[in-house]
């Protein structure tokens, strides 16, 4: 009986120690915000940055001027939702659907997309700047 008692404590502690590094993920994001946009998809000028959001169902979501710089977006679905103004720099969307995705003002503005990984796997530049020649 002590000996799984042990066990137990041991499993435990390790719980810990990886929900704690997971944390560590989120970070930069308010834990609230997080929570929130994967309950109701309702996020609107949030600050997601450096957010692991993989996997996450956003469809329809409202991100309007929503701060995903750096956030890991892979295979998200982002189908039809509204990035109007949302940062994008750095993000990772390999793999993300964004068909149907209202982007028209992040792509219009000059950092949006700098550095993001799109769904296809390559590299933006776009709103990059421009180097001096």
């Amino acid at each position: 009986m002590k000996t799984l008692i042990n066990s137990c404590l041991v499993i435990s502690g390790l719980t810990g120690a990886i929900a704690s590094i997971n944390w560590t993920d989120q970070a930069f994001a308010d834990p609230n915000q997080v929570r929130q946009v994967l309950q109701t998809r309702e996020c609107q000028g949030c600050d997601l940055s450096r957010t692991k959001l993989s996997f996450a169902n956003l469809r329809n979501a409202n991100l309007r001027y929503a701060n995903l710089f750096s956030a890991d977006l892979k295979l998200a679905d982002l189908r039809d939702a509204n990035l109007i103004g949302a940062i994008l720099d750095k993000a990772d969307l390999r793999g993300a659907d964004l068909t149907g995705a209202d982007l028209t003002s992040a792509y219009m503005s000059e950092t949006n997309f700098c550095g993001a990984i799109m769904p296809d796997g390559q590299k933006s530049s776009e709103g990059c700047p421009k180097a001096p020649k």
